[in-house]
């Protein structure tokens, strides 16, 4: 099918090559149109011809390929109709080649209406032409007036070839004849148009000749290939028929294999053991039926006992052959190079060993299954030993990239029960065992592996890494749920839901090899980027994760949209493989795609649901990556304008943009998500205008704080900076649309509602510059030396006029420190040390600063008063009595 579609597109191809070109436009007069008309069709015929060898190869091809098309549609046709319901893998396998073979006649099928159309129109064209040529004056009467018939066109062909006119040019072939020579070839016309005739030339009846010739063959060219389409076309016609019987009759039976499989399932366990005698007897009779050869002694079957028997004898010698190329390569390699001697070698060689084993049993056996395309035993079944294989060789890679040389064999022993029990699901599937026999044996090898992997885990558990562990456990679990599944009557679906724990335990195991060298790859490549852009760009970067992005990019993008996204597309994948294991892939697939919640107003599928959760993390990155890069910008921007070696964080007002940024990019998830789940917007609209009438007086307050917090956000306030509200000094932590949360100076958390700030006169302390007056009150008794004291105050000071961690002054040297005379109060000279310092250094710098003016005044010797009142007790004299 895909070659005759290759065939017949190259066809059309050569035809609208060939026609293209063939078109005249209006020339000085008729002799010269004719000229022109003659060279184009000569080009378009001499083009046919070239390609009509190739295309009747290709024809040839297309006929075989028609009747290998036929013959197959016959054998699968047999296949389906003669297969038992209580042998499902037969079934299933029927079912899916049917399945493929619809599909593949379909999507290869040419749109023959199409085609034929096309080639009626240019036969319709031609036949026009030819018509034309012919009543040009002198009227050719001896040509019909109809064309329609490949014998006619051939003999008028034949006729015409004489008259072909050489591919010279006009006054070459002519400058010998006197009637032509020169410029009097118009002579004739005009004599002729005295008379009042007209009749062509003898050169332009030459030209005429070979136009119909060439035109005649082009036309009967284009008649054959339509004619041999449509002749194909009704082989295909009854084909595809066939073909779409077959694949209703297949959906239906898919229907009844889902039915069965999800929701009938087959006898439970218990009824088995009860009658185990009349399950044995009907098991060895099916055992019989399939492999026994009673019946087929004259005839010679691909899939019954002796071919099974052969193919796993088969299978034993390329494993052996396989094995023994890999003993034969570590040897070599451990004779030649260094690295596979060493120590860490030896403790990794059984894994190594057993990789190469893989490797080359993979190889092997696809080098055998191309050799036997013939046998579709064969290469179905090598194709499930391959996939296997795949799987044992993604296990140990991982194993071999995470495991150090001492977890390595624990690290295998603990996923040996769980593959090999993996290995007996698909040969299940290989031999195509009967729904009896899996009833009967399935459950009791479940327990037989449930209690080694059980065990598996007690002993290695505690050796390997704390992930693989968690992995064994989960093994351990499905394999439990597969057991209980079975034993109440669905087999098959415990089948379907252990292979698909083995495609995923593998797929898991890979990604998390990927995560793990991703770990290495930053700890090599990108910490020494990250460390030389600090180094480079010290203004640039911050405690944010997003200071690096312009180095880190490539592997956040992976970090925060790879991993996750191939962990969540994992699930149907695997799903979509173990389906593929048991020939069931095209219920796999319309349960993916098939709407679950199928509601006027929405349409929920897994697909959708999947689609959805993915675009959460590439989303989730571009309102990261946006952030990030606004940040570099608004930094860079401030730096500038500021002309400051450095800025602090809490400087920049990144609250409103980012805030901006999120919504604008979930926003626009939002509305990819609602058009994805097909969810009308006019549904919405009425919803949204219905809410907004009934909660609008209820969120009064919720509207007000937010209204205040988008105030907040646009620059009043930045998170970093120092408020003081309702008596409470704190730092900005958090700005929302509803609240602001400030760290108190105590350590303690409070949240004010953004619309409290407003109406309690909030101060932020840090808006214009980041420094606030301080002043200090400090008593000396009277008759003290102000200036003498105020020498001693400043000079204890002096130490606290130094940079904090970002270089920024304490104290303000702007203003520096002043020691002024505020009064005179009861017992003291009162005097206040003014000074600018830093907000978040002022209750550190009181402490400091009182304790030095104190020392320092003692140590001068300078009387700090105090309040102090003075008691005379006098004792009244006594009275005699």
């Amino acid at each position: 099918m895909r070659i005759f579609k290759r065939i017949a597109l190259t066809a059309v191809l050569f035809l609208i090559a060939s026609v293209s070109s063939l078109a005249v436009f209006n020339e000085k007069d008729l002799a010269q149109t004719l000229q022109v008309l003659r060279y184009e069709l000569r080009k378009a015929y001499i083009e046919m011809e070239k390609n009509q060898m190739s295309f009747e190869s290709q024809d040839d091809q297309q006929h075989e390929e028609l009747v290998h098309l036929i013959q197959s549609c016959n054998e699968l046709s047999l296949m389906l109709y003669s297969q038992k319901q209580d042998f499902t893998f037969d079934l299933t396998y029927a079912l899916q080649q049917v399945t493929d073979q619809y599909h593949s006649f379909t999507q290869s099928r040419m749109p023959y209406d199409n085609i034929i159309s096309y080639l009626n129109v240019e036969i319709d064209r031609y036949d026009r032409l030819v018509m034309a040529l012919k009543v040009l004056p002198p009227e050719l009467v001896e040509l019909p007036d109809s064309l329609g018939g490949p014998a006619l066109l051939d003999s008028l062909a034949s006729t015409l070839q004489s008259h072909i006119l050489p591919n010279d040019s006009y006054t070459d072939a002519h400058s010998d004849d006197p009637e032509h020579a020169g410029h009097n070839h118009f002579a004739g016309l005009e004599e002729e148009h005295e008379h009042g005739t007209f009749h062509l030339d003898s050169l332009s009846q030459v030209a005429r000749d070979s136009c119909l010739f060439y035109s005649t063959r082009l036309l009967k060219m284009f008649t054959d290939i339509r004619d041999h389409m449509i002749e194909d076309n009704e082989y295909y016609e009854t084909t595809d028929k066939r073909l779409k019987e077959a694949y209703d009759y297949a959906q239906e039976r898919y229907k009844m294999v889902q039915k069965k499989i999800f929701i009938e399932g087959q006898d439970n366990f218990w009824k088995i053991l009860t009658h185990v005698r009349s399950y044995a007897s009907r098991a060895a009779k099916d055992f019989n039926d399939k492999y026994g050869r009673a019946y087929f002694t004259d005839v010679k079957s691909e899939w019954r006992g002796p071919m099974v028997i052969g193919f796993s004898f088969m299978v034993l010698i390329y494993l052996a052959i396989a094995t023994l190329l890999s003993m034969l390569i570590v040897k070599m390699l451990m004779r030649r190079v260094k690295y596979f001697r060493t120590e860490r070698f030896r403790k990794r060689e059984a894994a190594i060993f057993m990789l190469g084993a893989a490797i080359l049993f993979v190889v092997v056996t696809a080098v055998a299954k191309n050799i036997s395309l013939t046998s579709h035993f064969f290469t179905m079944a090598a194709g499930l030993l391959i996939e296997f294989a795949l799987l044992l060789i993604a296990v140990l890679t991982s194993l071999l990239i995470r495991h150090d040389s001492k977890q390595l064999n624990y690290g295998m022993r603990i996923y040996t029960p769980i593959m090999l029990m993996g290995l007996v699901v698909i040969t299940f599937r290989i031999i195509f065992i009967p729904n009896s026999l899996i009833a009967l044996i399935f459950p009791p090898l479940l327990i037989a592996f449930g209690f080694w992997q059980w065990a598996s885990i007690h002993r290695n558990g505690p050796k390997v890494p704390k992930r693989d562990n968690s992995y064994a456990i989960a093994s351990f679990v499905v394999t439990a749920i597969t057991f209980v599944i079975s034993i109440v009557g669905y087999s098959l679906l415990g089948l379907q839901v252990y292979i698909w724990w083995i495609f995923q335990l593998t797929v898991l195991q890979l990604i998390v090899a990927c995560d793990d060298l991703l770990k290495k790859y930053r700890h090599k490549r990108v910490d020494i980027l990250v460390r030389a852009y600090r180094l480079k760009h010290q203004n640039d970067v911050g405690k944010d994760k997003g200071s690096f992005i312009l180095v880190t990019w490539l592997y956040d993008l992976v970090e925060m949209v790879l991993i996750p996204v191939l962990y969540l597309l994992s699930i149907p994948f695997c799903l979509y493989m173990a389906s593929e294991v048991f020939d069931l892939t095209e219920i796999c697939m319309d349960m993916f795609f098939y709407p679950f919640f199928n509601y006027e107003y929405l349409h929920l599928s897994v697909s959708k649901m999947v689609l959805a959760a993915g675009l959460f993390y590439v989303f989730k990155y571009i309102c990261y990556v946006a952030r990030a890069l606004y940040r570099i910008y608004k930094l860079r921007k401030t730096l500038r304008q500021t002309r400051a070696s450095m800025i602090r964080e809490n400087e920049l007002n990144l609250t409103l943009a980012n805030n901006v940024i999120g919504i604008l990019a979930w926003g626009t998830y939002f509305i990819v998500t609602i058009s994805l789940l097909n969810i009308p917007t006019k549904s919405l609209s009425v919803i949204t205008a219905g809410l907004a009438a009934g909660l609008g007086f209820a969120m009064k307050d919720i509207l007000n704080n937010f209204f205040y917090g988008v105030q907040l956000m646009s620059g009043r306030l930045r998170v970093g900076d120092y408020i003081e509200c309702d008596g409470i000094r704190g730092k900005v932590d958090n700005i929302t649309y509803q609240s602001t949360q400030i760290e108190a100076v105590d350590g303690s958390i409070m949240a004010f509602p953004n619309s409290s700030l407003f109406a309690k006169n909030f101060k932020n302390l840090t808006r214009n510059n980041s420094y606030e007056f301080l002043g200090l009150p400090v008593g000396v008794a009277y008759g003290t030396d102000v200036d003498h004291a105020r020498k001693v105050i400043l000079k204890a000071l002096a130490p606290l006029r130094k940079p904090d961690k970002f270089g920024r002054q304490v104290v303000e040297e702007k203003y520096g420190i002043q020691v002024v005379l505020n009064g005179f109060g009861d017992s003291s000279v009162d005097l206040v040390v003014k000074q600018y310092i830093l907000v978040e250094q002022r209750t550190g710098y009181i402490a400091a600063a009182n304790e030095r003016i104190y020392n320092a005044l003692n140590e001068a010797g300078i009387e700090i008063p105090f309040p102090q009142r003075d008691l005379n007790i006098r004792q009244m004299p006594t009275m005699d009595k």
